[in-house]
């Protein structure tokens, strides 16, 4: 598949995005973002909700870092496929070190439960997950709180949230992009001062 053409006027509305400007932006994220996913991210990252998630970060790391964009005669993609390159691998890692953790932690479950510790673990997660969750909601801007509700929870469009939240589509990105970080940090601090799990000892300790 080759890749897109240039905008006739790309040139022009880099540097407007450069100066702030989020329409213009927006006109670029339209031309380069379908290509950026199905020529880039998909092949890369071999499913699609993981290849959407990391478009939205590669379009708002690209929009944070777009002043140190050096205009050339090849246009903005070669650096927005470098971008969205670093970004699958960057997630492709982090998904390395989520697979390793969950495996230990499933081979320390079962050392308290026993061989059905997957299913014991998959229950407790049901029963209490959206209590947390709900509560994490609650000690966040109560603006991140709403569009992660409709993006994530509701799974509407980023059209239909932008259209509910009364912002441009660019906007709505870096919003969703604070959301998470805001989720993930109040999330991190409930973890980290959660009740831990009965160790094998208390457990052979209570059941004897």
């Amino acid at each position: 598949m080759p890749r897109p053409q240039l905008l006739y006027d790309e040139q022009q509305l880099v540097a407007r995005a450069q100066r702030g400007d989020t329409r213009a932006f927006e006109r670029l994220y339209r031309h380069y973002a379908p290509a950026i996913f199905a020529q880039v991210l998909v092949p890369m990252l071999g499913h699609r909700a993981d290849a959407q998630d990391c478009l939205r970060d590669t379009f708002i790391a690209a929009h944070g870092a777009l002043k140190s964009f050096s205009w050339t005669k090849a246009g903005i993609w070669p650096w927005l496929k470098t971008t969205a390159k670093n970004k699958a691998r960057d997630l492709l890692r982090a998904s390395g070190r989520r697979q390793r953790l969950r495996g230990a932690y499933l081979e320390y479950l079962e050392s308290v439960v026993g061989p059905d510790a997957e299913t014991v673990q998959k229950g407790l997660f049901r029963a209490d997950l959206r209590e947390q969750i709900d509560a994490r909601f609650e000690e966040i801007n109560p603006r991140y709180a709403r569009v992660l509700r409709l993006r994530l929870l509701e799974d509407r469009s980023r059209e239909e949230c932008a259209e509910l939240l009364d912002v441009k589509l660019g906007a709505l990105d870096v919003l969703m992009y604070r959301a998470v970080r805001a989720f993930r940090k109040a999330w991190e601090q409930y973890a980290a001062n959660a009740p831990e799990f009965p160790s094998s000892h208390s457990n052979k300790a209570a059941n004897p």
